[in-house]
């Protein structure tokens, strides 16, 4: 990053924006930048004015406390030479209702000197659209092991604390993913909690990043609990991922492997998908964070752009992670429409997430599910953007006996005690959902009669229990023949056929389904 700013300076590049909270990364690296060009470096703010970079001090000098106002400071920009200005936070007076400004902006980048570069930082992206070709855009990236290193050793020396030969690098590596001041931020708290920095306070660390990532809205950092021995069935796609999770071993690039880019996992609802996404996040030991596609949209415009790519920066910053993507299709549902119903911001937004996905080369894993095929964009069910589509579909009977003996350990219960094999039968069509809820219905039931739960509560659970295969046969019979030729089985079983029992039964709309795939 700093190299392609000494770069634009040195091309004569007139106008640069840098996109980035972090105020104090963007003025060392202007300060390195304006040494080594022999510049001097001033920046200006609303509140002090315009302020000169001291070599001797190594800091900021007061240097025009009367220039507060944008005119002021683009005059001392004019009026000066061989330098490098630096205007925070100048975006409130560079807007489209403000033609006069933009003009300046513009006599800036078409005039003929060589000595002064004028830079722009602000947190978010934003440009009036007649500056778009004359403004060169650099997206600070967040801080990367070395940075944060730097900012472990600063707080180290800044609380007395002994150095050790060589930093924990555990520690250090919790806090990828935040900026320099959230990371020197994390880890004076947690010294100040525990009196030490060691792997010992990885916890505390990694809490103070949970805090920082919800505020975005749109992110979560989950901790999984859930294995793969929690999920029932599947033994192709848990196969596909033991093979897959190899390719982050150490030995694997120079194998000449690629990093695996992601799965997509389609299916009927309750089959098993966000499980198997908690699961992955466990048994591979990388950060999960749950990405919320619904919040990404904002109402201000380019506020959704901004928000899909700054959560795509934070997974790559803490990369080796997974980001996982439930139910894909509510945040895509409108890409059809888009650009008459939303100003083409739902197409962007998908544009930016495919671009992410071919191009990336950080570990970032993405587990990407949907329920519903319908609501899918062609774009992201092309092979290439994630390494394989899964089709889940309902557990058969050996599977659906696995279910249930799951269930039952977790209730502390011996399934060797139950009849496993016929509630397995009795429960044709049932989801692993559906068979979680059979259970916890009859521990209800047991608990009730003040007796222990027998075969003949889950029996009568079953009975009771109207499973979403018999209100939407017609539908998986569709998607199990769109799966069939599109995707790959999640289970090596052959599916169950199932009976239309309530075939002469009245039928929300909700429970039709068409799909322009088919």
């Amino acid at each position: 990053m700093e190299n392609e700013l000494l770069n634009l300076v040195k091309a004569n590049v007139k106008l640069v924006q840098i996109i980035s909270y972090e105020s104090l990364r963007i003025h060392a690296m202007l300060v390195k930048v304006s040494k080594e060009l022999g510049k001097d470096l001033f920046i200006w703010n609303r509140v002090e004015g315009v302020k000169q970079w001291n070599i001797e001090n190594r800091q900021f000098k007061e240097k025009d406390t009367e220039a507060q106002t944008p005119d002021a400071a683009l005059d001392f920009f004019k009026e000066n030479n061989n330098l490098i200005f630096l205007l925070e936070d100048f975006y409130p007076d560079l807007t489209e209702d403000k033609p006069r400004m933009i003009k300046t902006f513009r006599n800036i980048a078409l005039n003929n000197t060589k000595d002064k570069t004028l830079v722009l930082s602000q947190p978010f992206l934003q440009l009036p659209k007649e500056l778009e070709k004359e403004v060169h855009i650099l997206e600070l990236p967040y801080p990367d092991f070395n940075d944060i290193k730097a900012i472990y050793n600063k707080v180290k020396n800044e609380y007395n604390i002994p150095n050790s030969s060589e930093p924990d690098s555990e520690l250090i590596e919790a806090a990828l993913g935040l900026t320099i001041m959230e990371a020197e931020k994390a880890f004076a708290l947690a010294y100040i909690e525990s009196g030490s920095l060691s792997s010992t306070e990885v916890p505390l660390v990694i809490r103070e990043k949970e805090n920082v990532i919800k505020k975005s809205g749109y992110l979560e950092y989950y901790h999984p609990k859930e294995t793969m021995t929690d999920v029932g069935g599947l033994n192709n796609l848990k196969d596909w991922l033991v093979k897959r999770g190899r390719g982050f071993d150490k030995g694997a690039k120079d194998f000449g492997l690629d990093f695996p880019r992601g799965i997509l996992l389609l299916g009927i609802p309750g089959t098993g998908k966000s499980l198997t996404a908690k699961a992955i996040g466990n048994e591979w030991h990388f950060p999960l964070l749950r990405l919320d596609m619904g919040k990404i949209f904002g109402g201000i415009v380019g506020e959704s752009e901004k928000n899909i790519r700054e959560a795509l920066n934070i997974a790559e910053a803490i990369a080796p992670s997974i980001l996982w993507i439930d139910e894909i299709e509510k945040g895509m549902s409108g890409i059809s429409s888009s650009g008459s119903t939303d100003g083409g911001t739902t197409a962007r937004v998908l544009g930016t997430f495919l671009t992410w996905m071919q191009e990336k080369t950080k570990p970032v894993f993405v587990v990407a599910t949907a329920n519903d095929i319908s609501q899918l964009p062609p774009e992201l069910l092309r092979k290439g953007r994630v390494d394989e589509i899964f089709f889940v579909d309902l557990p058969t009977e050996k599977e659906r006996e696995e279910i249930l003996k799951i269930h039952l350990k977790k209730k502390n219960r011996k399934p060797e005690k139950f009849k496993t094999n016929e509630l397995a039968k009795q429960s044709k069509g049932f989801s692993g959902a559906e068979l979680e809820e059979v259970v916890k219905e009859a521990l209800f039931q047991a608990y009730d009669e003040e007796k222990e739960i027998d075969d003949s509560h889950i029996f009568a659970a079953i009975s009771k229990t109207f499973p979403l295969s018999r209100t939407m046969h017609e539908t998986i019979e569709k998607m199990r023949k769109w799966a069939n030729s599109r995707a790959v089985s999640a289970s090596s079983d052959e599916p169950e056929s199932l009976e239309d029992k309530d075939k002469d039964v009245p039928k929300l709309k909700q429970e039709t389904y068409s799909n322009p795939f088919i």
